[in-house]
């Protein structure tokens, strides 16, 4: 697997194999290799690295299931920004069930710019905020 070696991959690893970590709804591990065209929900072609690993990581783990969600950075619309962040959470999903990860397995939702991670007042700040997460909700 051609991972970073603090990235999503092994996060996602140490927190499924660490038993003494339960499932909850406030960790959550960012995708730090995908990319989609400005402004759309399109995924760029380097981003079917990190979703195959993603992918493989979840057939290791048969009983774990992920939670995807979306989010973006507060400039424009908010409501486009809503849209915009579920419909790049479905295609990551989509994604992951066309490299044969069941459905069941997986949900997805778009937050908009909710949940910032930085300040949107800079350009690095909203950066950080356009990102796909994911969140075990079994294991």
């Amino acid at each position: 697997m051609n991972a970073n070696e603090n990235g999503i991959e092994s996060q996602l690893i140490a927190f499924i194999e660490d038993n003494s970590r339960p499932v909850d709804k406030e960790t959550w591990f960012n995708f730090d290799r995908l990319l989609f065209d400005t402004g759309k929900s399109t995924l760029q072609p380097s981003s079917q690295e990190q979703l195959t690993n993603v992918a493989e990581i979840l057939k290791a783990f048969p009983k774990v299931k992920l939670k995807i969600g979306g989010y973006t950075d507060n400039v424009g619309d908010p409501k486009a920004n809503l849209k915009l962040s579920t419909d790049r959470a479905f295609n990551v999903m989509n994604e992951l069930i066309a490299k044969g990860i069941d459905k069941s397995r997986l949900s997805a939702e778009g937050y908009g710019d909710k949940h910032p991670v930085a300040s949107n007042d800079t350009e690095e700040g909203r950066q950080q905020n356009r990102r796909i997460a994911v969140r075990v909700t079994e294991k």
